[in-house]
């Protein structure tokens, strides 16, 4: 198996560095640590790496003068650098982002924390960053079953999880709403995006996008004329697609409900379907109905993922049934809090900022905690498996 090139742990604290250490050498992706106390030495030996390795300095109680000039050498030779601290307060996270750190973790360092972080910048390095990134749809065959809520906040708390760029795409060509539920007036759409940008640079590209609010999620809205939906054809999706997965290492579709070239190609190049669906006959049959037309495309079996909204316990439909029904598990159930979605939807916040203790809002974080992990988990393995 190919090396994931040396990692450097600075850390004044030799035992917290040895504790990096030996949870790197159990996760057996192949790679050396080298951990230096004196922070000189060890900038000297990244300079001498011509691989842009990946760099853990520890910034507890440092002199921030020196601190800056320690970032900005290691700047010059690798941009995968992880910031670690005892101090853990947003200055200090946002401090260390402004410095150029790609991650900051919290000491003592969790094991879970560092195997998500550490895989991702391993497998970017060894196998590309486009490969490393996931295009996730979620998608139902059914109207009115709450796509673009799931897909609007799961992408602002994976953002927040995961502090890396996330793509929101809204695909549903002709009726999009993405715009509408996160109170958005965007410049550019995803029709210009594909017909002029789409072989742009990286600096240029991501400028057609929609910052949210100062967070690492990105979003690119529906066309704003029907007639623009219209000359979109699958193959120009499949360019945008291979455009942003240079870019974006979590890409969130939103889409319609219909099956046409245009849904079917979308599909196709999702890494992950989260097939959405409710608690009731109708929608259960059309669900078995979608699920069909999966298994006939051949999907890989960990392809698609069943969600359930408006989960209530006492349902009389239970779980287990329309598992038993679907042949399916389900994968996350997101609670019914109408009042929540509704004054979510209305004001075009999150329901995180509505009420980040409300039980859909602790379902949307957990959810995106969930696929990251999860993500990471099959990544670990499939990189075994080279």
């Amino acid at each position: 198996m190919e090396n994931c090139s040396v990692i450097y742990v600075l850390d004044k604290n030799f035992n917290s560095g040895e504790i990096i250490k030996s949870y790197l050498e159990e996760f057996n992706l192949g790679y050396e640590v080298k951990i230096f106390s004196d922070y000189n030495e060890g900038i000297k030996a990244i300079k001498k790496d011509d691989n842009h390795p990946i760099v853990f300095v520890d910034i507890s109680n440092d002199d921030k003068n020196s601190l800056i000039k320690t970032l900005e050498t290691i700047k010059l030779f690798t941009s995968k650098i992880i910031i670690t601290s005892t101090d853990y307060s947003t200055n200090t996270i946002v401090k260390a982002m402004r410095m150029g750190a790609k991650e900051f973790l919290p000491k003592p360092v969790l094991k879970q924390d560092l195997k998500r972080v550490i895989t991702m910048f391993c497998l970017q390095q060894n196998l590309g960053d486009d490969t490393a990134s996931k295009i996730i749809t979620i998608y139902s065959n059914k109207g009115g079953i709450g796509k673009t809520t799931i897909a609007s906040n799961l992408a602002i708390e994976l953002a927040k999880a995961t502090h890396d760029k996330v793509a929101l795409i809204d695909l549903n060509l002709q009726l999009g709403d993405i715009s509408t539920f996160l109170n958005l007036n965007p410049t550019f759409d995803v029709a210009y995006v594909i017909k002029n940008l789409i072989d742009k640079k990286e600096e240029t590209l991501i400028k057609a996008f929609e910052q949210y609010k100062d967070s690492s999620l990105y979003i690119l809205s529906d066309p704003n004329y029907i007639e623009q939906s219209e000359s979109i054809t699958p193959q120009e999706i499949d360019s945008l697609f291979t455009a942003l997965k240079k870019i974006f290492p979590y890409i969130i579709v939103d889409m319609s409900s219909n099956i046409d070239p245009n849904s079917l190609k979308i599909l196709d190049k999702s890494d992950w379907i989260l097939f959405t669906t409710i608690v009731n006959i109708p929608a259960i049959r059309n669900a078995q109905r979608c699920l069909n037309l999966f298994r006939s495309r051949r999907y890989p079996n960990n392809r698609v993922k069943l969600i359930i909204n408006r989960y209530m316990e006492n349902d009389e439909i239970k779980i287990e049934d329309i598992e038993t029904t679907l042949g399916e598990k389900v994968y996350w159930k997101v609670p019914n809090n109408y009042f929540t979605i509704m004054e979510s939807i209305n004001k075009g916040i999150p329901v995180s900022d509505v009420n980040a203790n409300s039980n859909i809002a602790n379902s949307f974080k957990d959810l995106a905690i969930k696929i990251s992990d999860d993500i990471v988990e099959q990544a670990i393995i499939n990189y075994r498996g080279r």
